[in-house]
């Protein structure tokens, strides 16, 4: 097989962060397994986790048959480090710091956390490309990390996966995980993501941005667009599971590693402006650690009628959202107990879910829309 484009945009993403090595994958789940059975993640391990995160996450650390253990969150929705502190010594394998919306949380007191417990450390840089710590990148604090670049994430292809390693021996049990394990991308839906991606492309050139999400939840619903946290309760690794990034997708990431410095650039402008008109309207700024360069994903604010604010936002179309829902978004009652979440374990996070929304900072965000905005949220 031809993975010429496949390394190609590995190697350009190892130098974007730094890394000694980088791997991509069909889907940022798939890089967290190969990542996890690299690091001896095996059945009845137990692995850290956020207790604000998704399924596909969970999905991860159950395939490898490990048990995920929730811990709840500090103000940034961040993993709080005295849960960390609240466990056994040897009794979590691996700790998944989660930098949430961009933010690493206190990371330094994290770092400190894991590191008492003899804790493995992986950072989940889904929403934090291009962020860091005093000056050092996020996911160079770890042995490895994993990134994401489906929709909605810093820079997107659609669908993708990449994890990297902060040590040339790490990358040689990567590589050597991914040739027991990974199967080749599949063409026929490498076509399919491509078509979505034209698609994509179209509307933003025509500044039709707020139609995207409609637009993507019909194709979802006629089956043409995957949901990317569909719910199986079967958790195996099975030959197939993992899948390698095909070379269409490798090209769009190409093109997105160049485009990455005026999308960031353009949150951070946008930060700045939400934060001017939340200012105006007497609203609190998102906390960030002083140590912290972030690039906002997406701006949050607690709000006490969520459900309120966002049946308003959905008739107005305007991009305020509202996931995630739980603390596996988006399972809700029965099927939170089969990734092994029990209503309670993590008390602050469910508080915070239930006030959390959130607002574009990407090219998705003009003035007239962010006005609005700001009016429904200091309103509730």
């Amino acid at each position: 097989m031809d993975n010429r484009r496949q390394r190609e945009y590995e190697e350009a993403f190892r130098r974007l962060v730094g890394a000694a090595g980088a791997r991509a994958f069909g889907l940022g789940r798939h890089a967290l397994v190969i990542l996890l059975k690299a690091l001896g993640v095996n059945k009845g391990d137990n692995v850290g986790v956020c207790g604000f995160t998704c399924l596909s996450v969970i999905e991860a650390v159950k395939v490898c048959g490990a048990i995920p253990v929730y811990l709840d969150v500090d103000e940034h929705f961040c993993i709080e480090p005295k849960e960390i502190l609240r466990q056994e010594v040897g009794s979590l394998k691996v700790v998944i710091l989660q930098h949430t919306f961009g933010i690493p949380g206190r990371l330094e007191e994290l770092l400190s956390a894991c590191s008492k417990i003899g804790a493995v450390i992986v950072e989940d840089c889904a929403h934090s490309l291009g962020c860091s710590w005093d000056s050092q990148p996020l996911g160079s604090f770890g042995k490895g990390a994993i990134y994401s670049s489906e929709w909605g994430k810093p820079y997107t292809t659609g669908q993708g996966g990449m994890l990297t390693v902060n040590s040339k021996e790490l990358l040689d049990e990567v590589d050597r995980q991914i040739d027991n394990l990974a199967s080749p991308a599949i063409v026929k839906s490498e076509l399919i993501l491509e078509c979505q991606r034209q698609v994509y492309s179209f509307l933003n050139r025509l500044k039709l941005e707020k139609h995207l999400r409609y637009i993507i939840g019909q194709l979802r619903k006629v089956g043409i667009i995957k949901e990317a946290f569909e719910f199986e309760n079967n958790f195996y690794l099975y030959q197939g599971y993992v899948r390698l990034l095909g070379k269409m997708t490798a090209r769009a990431g190409l093109k997105q590693i160049e485009n990455l410095p005026r999308l960031q650039e353009l949150r951070r402008q946008n930060t700045e402006l939400i934060e001017e008109h939340f200012s105006k309207a007497g609203l609190a700024h998102w906390p960030k650690p002083a140590k912290a360069d972030v690039t906002m994903l997406r701006y949050p604010i607690l709000v006490n009628q969520k459900s309120e604010i966002l049946n308003q936002a959905r008739k107005r179309k305007l991009d305020i959202a509202g996931w995630y829902i739980s603390p596996v978004h988006p399972l809700q009652e029965d099927d939170l107990l089969k990734v092994d979440y029990r209503r309670g374990s993590c008390l602050r996070a469910e508080k915070m879910i239930s006030q959390l929304v959130h607002l574009p900072t990407g090219p998705g965000l003009n003035m007239h829309h962010l006005e609005e905005m700001v009016k429904i949220v200091s309103q509730n």
